[in-house]
């Protein structure tokens, strides 16, 4: 029988090579999992708009901003705790929220830009 010398010696060697293999599979997933995305997964460019003392901040993502036909422009918004895909037209200066990527209709649920509000600030960047 092994003395208790023997076997702690040989735990060891077990938890050292436990811990070199486990070393290599997260590094190989670290290198491996990026990849796998797809490329859309990190292509956002969300930039701020607007930032209250409160701490909420106003987003939208620069990188979904896609001309329509009519002067209409799509893009992403985080307005709050909230996400969300908007239309604006940009001659009339409004609004609607597009859900799960449809509209209702070509004039339904189109609301004015309020002045002063986060989209307008939005309307200013985006629109030409």
């Amino acid at each position: 029988m092994p003395s208790l010398k023997e076997r702690t010696a040989k735990k060891g060697g077990t938890v050292k090579t436990r811990i070199v293999v486990l070393l290599i599979v997260t590094t190989a997933l670290m290198i491996v999992f990026p990849l796998l995305l797809p490329p859309e997964a990190g292509a956002a460019d969300w930039r701020l708009v607007r930032q209250s003392s409160y701490g909420d901040a106003s987003y939208y993502d620069a990188s979904s901003v896609k001309q329509l036909e009519g002067r209409v422009v799509s893009f992403r918004a985080r307005l709050g705790a909230g996400e969300y895909q908007y239309e604006m037209r940009c001659g009339k200066k409004e609004a609607r929220l597009i859900e799960e990527g449809k509209a209702a209709g070509h004039d339904e649920k189109w609301f004015p830009i309020t002045n002063g509000s986060d989209e307008e600030l939005i309307y200013q960047t985006v629109c030409p």
